[in-house]
């Protein structure tokens, strides 16, 4: 298969990171599928860098799950492991709970400004069925919220463990799965962060969270080869 890479921003970034930031995005949006082969000289010839790079950008990725190296296959993007999207999910719930607590108690206006820009566009992305630009915003979205609460570092450490949730939510939106839902789900809890609604803001994001359940089983079964 072709290895088909989505450029991250180079925003002044060194090689290294350059390098790791567009196999992260790539493999997260699936253009790098679960399980396709990838090696280091097709990635250096892709983004015109030196292997050294590339090879540490490997070493970081398999340290966080998402690649994996074998004796006769050589290195391929790991498959998704719903054991890990699990303990994701709850790293999600039980922390994202908490900073919604913090943001309905104080939250600024700037940043307020900002979330009903970034609702907008998310509402734009939908009626266009831009969905992999609707994940984005998605992941925007959170980020804004943790960022009011000044727990931004939070949000980047969580980025870095639940890669295999983010794959099976791109998937999901990808196909049209409940995206109205999603978008609808990020109003009301705009709403009640504006509204300083501290019970009604858990609620939903408990049930934002676990909207993916009834699907798990379904992806499974029309992309087996996705996962483990």
């Amino acid at each position: 298969m072709k290895v088909e890479l989505l450029a991250a921003p180079k925003r002044g970034a060194s090689a290294r990171e350059y390098v790791y930031e567009t196999l992260k995005k790539s493999i997260v949006l699936l253009s790098l599928k679960p399980g396709q082969s990838i090696t280091e000289q097709e990635v250096a010839e892709k983004l015109s860098v030196s292997r050294t790079p590339v090879r540490e950008a490997f070493i970081r990725l398999a340290q966080e799950g998402l690649l994996e190296t074998y004796p006769q296959r050589g290195t391929v993007v790991s498959l998704i492991d719903l054991d890990r999207v699990d303990e994701a999910r709850f790293m999600r719930r039980t922390l994202e709970k908490a900073i919604l607590r913090l943001a309905c108690d104080s939250f600024p206006q700037e940043l307020a400004f900002e979330l009903r820009a970034n609702l907008a566009l998310q509402e734009v992305c939908l009626e266009e069925r831009n969905f992999l630009r609707l994940f984005e915003l998605d992941e925007e979205f959170h980020r804004l919220i943790y960022r009011g609460c000044k727990k931004e570092r939070i949000w980047d450490l969580i980025a870095q463990m639940n890669a295999d949730f983010r794959r099976i939510r791109v998937l999901k939106l990808s196909l049209g799965i409940g995206v109205g839902e999603v978008v609808k789900q990020h109003r009301e809890i705009a709403g009640a962060i504006f509204d300083r609604d501290v019970a009604r803001v858990e609620e939903l994001v408990e049930t934002h969270l676990r909207q993916n359940d009834p699907d798990f089983e379904r992806l499974r079964k029309e992309y087996p080869e996705y996962f483990k």
